[in-house]
Formats: structure tokens, C-alpha cells, sequence
């Protein structure tokens, strides 16, 4: 059994995606610690196309309590008392995407999530996701972090979510060298397999280049889910 193992980003990029369809089950990372504040933390950013560049499009999030400098993503809660800001938002994909040949078809993703019932930064972000997979048809199995009762951190919380699983294989990612024990891996007997992300490119409006790293969102906008799903069962 393939596992791959990854935080619940905010409308996350074409590279996730292609993560969770080769791979059985998907172990969401919700119970570890994040810096909110960390601009490496794309829980609560992505880049979106605009003007044939990529820009940085994000939420706005609820302080943490004092003293508190890192939580788990599960704990963290959008800023919904100013209403204006989501509108920005809303009118910020429109401006970006509105021409696009599939825009009608997939703009209610944004709407949802800005209109979502809940503050949890984790329920919106995983609504959206999941509703992506089912447009491109990806039935792999979900499992939360959370709901193993694992202690361990590091490698040996990775090889510890896996055995309760029962991973045969991780799929990791190709950056994932620099940081992990990979004999511990082999004690446990699983397998490593690194996920290389292979980009499709395709025509942008007003780009001289084809701008690749940004939210699935500019591939469904752009292509349509079919054609996004036949790229990535390749």
C-alpha cells in the first residue's frame, strides 16, 4: 500500500494533487504544530495567476492566544469580522480568472469557501480539497494524523503513522532527504518512493511563459477537470 503523508494546504497546488492520486491512502497532517505566521506555511497562502504573474493570495487568520507562537493547523481560525476581506478575495479570483474558458464551472470552489459556515482553517481548506478530488475522480483513502494516537516526532512519527496504516510504501517528496532518517524506513520495512512532480504546461492569458507552482484552481480555470485528471492518471 502506497501512503503519502502532507499538511492540509489552502487551495493547494497542481504538485499536491498528483501526490494524493498516486498514493492508496492520504494521511492529512492536522495534529502537529505550525507557525501560522511562517511564510513557508501554505495553510493559509498559494499563488494565483494574475496580470502573467504569480502573486501570493491568502487568508487572513485569528491571532493566537498570548505566548502562543505555533499550533496545529486543526486549531487555527479565519478572521471573519471583516467581511470585506473575503469579498477582496472573491473579486480578486474573478479579476485573475474570469476569462478563462472554465471559469464558470469551477468559480463556485471559491465561492464555497469564503461563504463556508465554519471559522476552522482546516475545514474550509479540506472541504475545498476534497471537492477538487472528486472533480478529477480521485478516490484515494483519507486518514487523519490526528486519529492514529501517535506521539513520536520526526522520522519516527512518520514511520509510526505508517505502520498504523499498514504502509507498504511512502511517497515522499523529493526535498524530503534533508530531514529524514531513511534507515529507519528500512527497519520498518517500507518502502521509499520520492514523488517527482511533473508539470503540465498549457497557454495563460498575457504570459510569455507558462507560470507553473500556482493553485489547482489556475489548471481547472485554464483546462477543466477532465483534462487536468487525464494528466495526472499519467
Amino acid at each position: 500500500m502506497i501512503v503519502t503523508i502532507h499538511q492540509p494546504d489552502f487551495m493547494p497546488w497542481y504538485g499536491l494533487f498528483q501526490k494524493i492520486a498516486a498514493a492508496d491512502t492520504w494521511i492529512v497532517l492536522d495534529h502537529t504544530e505550525n507557525n501560522p505566521r511562517d511564510a513557508a506555511f501554505w495553510g493559509r497562502r498559494v499563488k494565483i495567476l494574475n496580470n502573467g504573474e504569480g502573486h501570493w493570495f491568502s487568508v487572513t487568520l485569528n491571532k493566537a492566544p498570548k505566548g502562543v507562537v505555533t499550533m496545529p493547523i486543526s486549531d487555527m481560525t479565519l478572521n471573519l469580522t471583516n467581511r470585506k476581506l473575503f469579498d477582496k478575495n472573491i473579486r480578486t479570483i474573478q479579476q485573475a480568472y474570469a476569462k478563462t474558458p472554465f471559469f464558470r464551472d469551477y468559480f463556485y470552489l471559491v465561492e464555497q469557501y469564503f461563504s463556508h459556515e465554519s471559522d476552522n482553517l482546516m475545514v474550509r481548506n479540506m472541504q475545498f480539497i476534497t471537492d477538487v478530488l472528486a472533480q478529477l475522480n480521485i478516490d484515494t483513502r483519507v486518514v487523519y494524523s490526528s486519529s492514529l494516537e501517535v506521539t513520536k516526532v520526526s522520522t519516527e512519527l512518520l514511520v509510526d503513522m505508517l505502520k498504523k496504516v499498514d504502509a507498504t510504501t511512502y511517497l515522499c517528496g523529493n526535498g524530503a532527504d534533508g530531514y529524514q532518517k531513511n534507515e529507519l524506513f528500512a527497519q520498518a520495512k517500507i518502502e521509499l518512493m520520492y514523488n517527482e512532480v511533473r508539470h503540465p504546461s498549457y497557454t495563460q492569458i498575457r504570459c510569455e511563459k507558462f507560470v507553473g507552482g500556482l493553485s489547482i484552481l489556475d489548471g481547472l480555470f485554464y483546462l477543466g477537470a477532465e483534462q487536468v485528471a487525464k494528466w495526472l492518471e499519467q
